[in-house]
C-alpha cells in the first residue's frame, strides 16, 4: 500500500469519526453552528493538539460570547485553537488576539525537546509562516491579530485596555511560574464575569499547581466546565 493510499484511508477514517461526532454534537447543543467547527476540525486532521471534545469546548465557550467579543490566547502554536475561538465569535467588531513566539519556546527541557521534534516533523524552527496560512485558509485575517512575543511582552505592550477581554485562553508555557505569570500579566484585562480557560490542567507540568494556586487566591468566581484537560472558570 503507497504513502497516499495510506494518508487518504486515515483522512476517511478521520473524516467519519467527525461527522459522527459533529452529528451527535447537533443533537446535544443544537444551537451551534456546528459546520463551522467541524470545517477546522476536518482541516487540521492530522495535527490535532486535543480531543474533539476538548476542541468542541472551546467552540462552545466563544460561540456563547456577547455579540463582538474580544479574546487573547497564549500559545498559538500553528493556529488549530485560534481558528476555532475565532469561528465561534460573533459581531463584524469581534476580535481575536494570538500571541505566542512561534518558535517553540519553553522553559522545560522535555518541552523543548518535545517541540524540537515536532517543528523536525513541519520542517521549519518557526510555526509563524503556517499559522498565518491557516488564518488565511478560514478567511479570518480580519478577525485574528497575531502578535508574535512571548506572554509578558505582550501583555506590557497590549492595545485593549483592562477589564476588556472576555475570554483568556492560556495554553503557553506550562510551567508552574511560566502559568502563574501568564494569569497575574493578563488577568486584568479579562472582564469581570469573563472567562479563563486552561489547557493541560492534568498534565505533570505545573499547570495545575498554578490552577490551584489562583484559586486560592479567589481569582474565580466558579468552575465553568471541563472537558478532556481543558478546563474553564469565570472570574470575579
Amino acid at each position: 500500500m503507497g504513502l497516499k493510499t495510506l494518508l487518504g484511508i486515515k483522512k476517511y477514517k478521520w473524516k467519519r469519526t467527525i461527522k459522527k461526532f459533529v452529528s451527535r454534537m447537533e443533537v446535544l447543543f443544537p444551537k451551534y453552528q456546528w459546520n463551522d467547527f467541524y470545517q477546522v476540525a476536518e482541516h487540521f486532521w492530522r495535527r490535532g493538539m486535543s480531543s474533539l471534545s476538548e476542541r468542541a469546548f472551546l467552540f462552545r465557550l466563544s460561540r456563547d460570547l456577547q455579540d463582538n467579543a474580544k479574546i487573547v490566547e497564549i500559545g498559538s502554536w500553528i493556529g488549530e485553537s485560534t481558528c476555532i475561538l475565532a469561528s465561534g465569535l460573533k459581531g463584524t467588531q469581534a476580535k481575536m488576539y494570538a500571541i505566542d513566539t512561534f518558535k517553540g519556546d519553553a522553559s522545560d527541557y522535555s518541552a523543548r525537546d518535545r517541540y524540537k521534534k515536532r517543528f523536525s516533523k513541519l520542517r521549519t524552527d518557526n510555526t509563524k509562516d503556517i499559522f498565518d496560512r491557516n488564518i488565511t485558509h478560514f478567511n479570518l485575517k480580519l478577525r485574528v491579530t497575531a502578535i508574535a512575543a512571548d506572554s509578558l511582552t505582550a501583555a506590557k505592550g497590549f492595545c485593549e485596555s483592562p477589564n476588556s477581554i472576555d475570554l483568556l485562553f492560556i495554553d503557553g508555557d506550562h510551567s508552574e511560574t511560566a502559568t502563574r505569570n501568564d494569569i497575574e500579566a493578563w488577568l486584568l484585562y479579562v472582564k469581570r464575569g469573563g472567562i479563563v480557560i486552561f489547557h493541560d490542567f492534568t498534565s505533570n507540568h505545573g499547570v495545575p499547581q498554578a490552577i490551584w494556586w489562583a484559586i486560592k487566591r479567589s481569582y474565580f468566581s466558579d468552575l465553568v466546565g471541563v472537558y478532556g484537560t481543558t478546563i474553564a472558570f469565570r472570574v470575579y
